[in-house]
């Protein structure tokens, strides 16, 4: 198992650069598990393709 840390002030991107990261290696058959502080939960909108949360 490998691990990673994506971290840096607000607004630089993490969010998308992560799921780009996750997206590409996903595409290379690697199983991915992400954990996140991420009060405004944006990445859940790139994981459904900007679609509204129940």
């Amino acid at each position: 198992m490998r691990q990673m840390a994506i971290y840096g002030k607000g607004s630089i991107g993490k969010s998308t650069t992560t799921q780009n990261l996750i997206a590409a290696l996903s595409t290379l058959g690697k199983k991915i598990t992400r954990i996140v502080c991420d009060p405004k939960a944006d990445f859940v909108k790139l994981l459904m393709n900007r679609k509204r949360q129940l």
